[in-house]
């Protein structure tokens, strides 16, 4: 019998409030039980975790969350959290709340698809790529591609340069170089940041020079006209008389009608997407004179009258609170219709052209992804917060329309910004770090990017930072090199592992794996699973059998994030080393 009293003085600031857990009885028992308080007007951080959970109401009342649902409880209720629910419990009673929180930690890895394409929004070849760019899709679609790669999965990742998005153009004018030459170089650039940063593709496309991708899209935006999907209709279009320039994308400074943030039709703010000429106070993105207008035969989407079409799939994905809240916000809208640009006649021929119109680059993207939309492979798309209105309403709500068998991405790996110094990232006024003039290591940069990954709010890098961990990092890794060294020498053990450091290693596999499949992708948690277990295994070096196991386990848990580091360790210890699949692609 184990009679145990709780003493206030043990319980400690968790998840905004007092928390205290109860000793575990062996290393089988399963269940946390933790007592929790929330003081008179508290509530707890809201999070979420891969262990469902129950809260038993001891004292007092609260107002309980979970994901978009509120609730009041009161003293004698249960609440059952589902895994990775998002939750938070507030005290609004005049005293106290009190509940006692029981979670497990027994689960099962999801199993994962035998067949996955990945794609990544493409980058604009209107610049080299950034550290900001590297943290957000770029990484990301690669960790998780050899996380997959190293559970013998048929992988493919898919992505390209953006070639037509009139920021190219526009960039090539002011620095008074050729179009075409421009996009070449900045391609060149983005192709180089990948590979110093070792992120591969197997297929990384050039539109501009694909003849068969061009006629594609062609085909594509004939099948909707002929479908009556898109209309053709007369617009007045902001315009600036001095440029003699159809003001679109980068040439419409405005603000966004739903916000009032400076916009040039996809708001960053709010993630709203409206046409050039529902900005407000438009401007020309050139010369800064006031805009005027002109009346335009366009061809537009009506995405407002689609939207029924997707919303059952979209329900079924998993999504940052922030980017529920944009679907939830787009499909209250209360305007009968929502037009979306498709082509329209401008001055300026940089993108593909159909009817005598310059068609929109995420028109074009749709048509594109069409392919991965049809596939029956497990299909996985990774993009900023800012592309999420075109990849998650836009481009579904459009192919669905054309074709119903069409479906939404099976997952979605999203970010929203990464700061430098504490301000955005910037190509335009250079405040960036290049990937592909990066001169640290990379190896460490790609860990480091992934434990500030900006995955549901933006983060900061700084170099000063970045190089306080490397320093850490490479002190760590080289004193288990040289035990893995040690190991290697002694003949072959007589005795195993003890049977605490056994089920710590398979725990923190397992742990990993939860934070690495498709279903669940948190490459943030999984990278400070891996940080927090290198310095459990050189505090506690000593002992042969449970050092190998342990650097062992450590070597296959940084397949993904860094693979030069896991095959020298592997290597080392004679065991097998992992090449990635397309390690020779890009």
């Amino acid at each position: 019998m184990n009679i145990t009293s709780i003493d206030q003085a043990q319980y400690k600031n968790a998840y905004g409030i007092l928390c205290h857990s109860l000793p575990k009885m062996g290393s089988r028992d399963a269940l946390n039980p933790t007592f929790c308080h929330v003081e008179v007007g508290g509530k707890t951080t809201r999070h979420n975790h891969f262990e469902p959970e129950n809260f038993f109401i001891i004292q007092g009342q609260g107002e309980m969350t979970i994901g978009e649902k509120t609730r009041v409880v009161k003293a004698g209720d249960l609440v059952q959290i589902p895994p990775f629910s998002s939750h938070t419990l507030k005290n609004i009673g005049e005293s106290i709340l009190q509940f006692l929180s029981i979670y497990t930690e027994d689960y099962t890895v999801p199993a994962l698809p035998t067949e996955v394409v990945i794609t990544a929004a493409p980058p604009t070849p209107n610049g080299p790529l950034h550290l900001g760019h590297i943290g957000g899709p770029y990484l990301a679609v690669d960790i998780l591609s050899r996380y997959l790669g190293s559970k013998s999965v048929n992988v493919v990742t898919h992505s390209g340069t953006d070639d037509h998005q009139n920021y190219v153009g526009e960039k090539a004018r002011s620095l008074q170089l050729g179009k075409l030459e421009f996009r070449s170089h900045c391609r060149a650039r983005i192709q180089r940041g990948f590979r110093n940063m070792d992120i591969h593709f197997d297929e990384f496309i050039e539109p501009s020079q694909d003849h068969d991708y061009q006629n594609k899209i062609k085909t594509f935006f004939r099948r909707a006209v002929d479908a009556n999907i898109i209309q053709l209709e007369p617009i007045s279009m902001p315009h600036c008389d001095h440029c003699e320039l159809t003001l679109v994308d980068v040439h419409a400074d405005g603000a966004c009608p739903h916000c009032a943030s400076s916009s040039r039709g996809g708001c960053e703010t709010c993630g709203i997407v409206v046409p050039a000429y529902e900005l407000h106070s438009v401007h020309c993105g050139r010369c800064g004179q006031p805009a005027s207008s002109v009346i335009k035969s366009v061809y537009t989407f009506d995405l407002k009258s689609h939207l029924p079409l997707i919303v059952d799939d979209l329900a079924k994905l998993k999504l940052s609170p922030r980017l529920q809240q944009l679907v939830k916000q787009i499909q209250i809208q209360v305007q009968p219709s929502m037009k979306i640009l498709v082509a329209y006649a401008t001055e300026n021929d940089f993108g593909i052209q159909v009817d005598g119109r310059n068609l929109h680059v995420w028109f074009e993207m749709a048509a594109h992804y069409e392919s991965f939309a049809s596939s029956e492979k497990f299909w996985i798309h990774s993009f900023g917060f800012d592309n999420s209105f075109y990849y998650l309403l836009y481009i579904p709500a459009l192919l669905k329309a054309l074709n119903p068998k069409t479906k939404l991405p099976d997952a979605v790996v999203t970010n929203e910004f990464l700061l430098l110094d504490g301000a955005k990232f910037s190509t335009s006024r250079g405040h960036a770090i290049w990937a592909d003039e990066f001169t640290g290591n990379s190896e460490h940069l790609r860990l480091y990017l992934s434990e500030i990954r900006p995955a549901q709010q933006t983060s900061n890098f700084e170099m000063d930072a970045f190089n306080a961990f490397s320093t850490e990092l490479k002190m760590s890794l080289a004193k288990i090199l040289d035990r893995a060294a040690d190991i290697a020498t002694v003949k072959p053990f007589e005795t195993s592992a003890d049977n605490s450091v056994v089920i710590q290693s398979q725990r923190f596999l397992k742990d990993l794996e939860m934070n690495l499949v498709p279903q669940n992708f948190d490459p943030r948690q999984a990278s400070r699973l891996i940080l927090n277990f290198i310095d459990t295994t050189t505090q506690g070096l000593g002992n042969m059998q449970n050092d190998k196991l342990r650097i062992e386990a450590l070597a296959t848990a940084l397949i993904p994030f860094m693979p030069e580091t896991a095959n020298r360790i592997q290597s080392v210890l004679s065991l097998s080393t992992y090449q990635a699949p397309h390690a020779e692609a890009l």
